[in-house]
């Protein structure tokens, strides 16, 4: 199996699963994010494997074509950018997750498992 389709794959479940628990348990998501950034070990350890992970894709895998593939590249600049964030501007992130994103948790939950399944039906 190609590295970008089985890379595409892995995506689309983890957005299925992701928007059907903001649907479905969205309440639930400030208080975890709050506990989440109220350890920092934890927080920059995350940011660090975000970081590890999407740069082993993005350098064997960084492609531009304008087909799904890009797509996935964009996913992997995203999930790269998101671990510096969380290495560099942990308090920013939290404030930004938190308070401005709380009332949306439904819509990012829906628009997920739609893009989700259409990303794992795709090929």
């Amino acid at each position: 199996m190609d590295i970008s389709i089985l890379t595409l794959k892995i995506l689309a479940i983890y957005l299925v699963v992701s928007g059907l628990f903001l649907l479905f348990k969205g309440k639930t998501i400030p208080h975890l994010l709050n506990d989440f950034f109220n350890h920092p070990a934890t927080v920059y350890l995350t940011g660090i494997i975000l970081i590890f992970l999407s740069a082993m894709y993005l350098i064997q895998y960084n492609v531009w074509d304008g087909t799904w593939r890009t797509a996935v590249t964009i996913f992997a600049w995203i999930v790269f950018l998101k671990g510096v964030s969380y290495i560099f501007f942990p308090k920013i992130l939290s404030v930004m997750t938190i308070k401005k994103s709380r009332n949306l948790f439904g819509i990012y939950g829906l628009i997920s498992t739609v893009v989700g399944l259409y990303l794992f039906f795709l090929k």
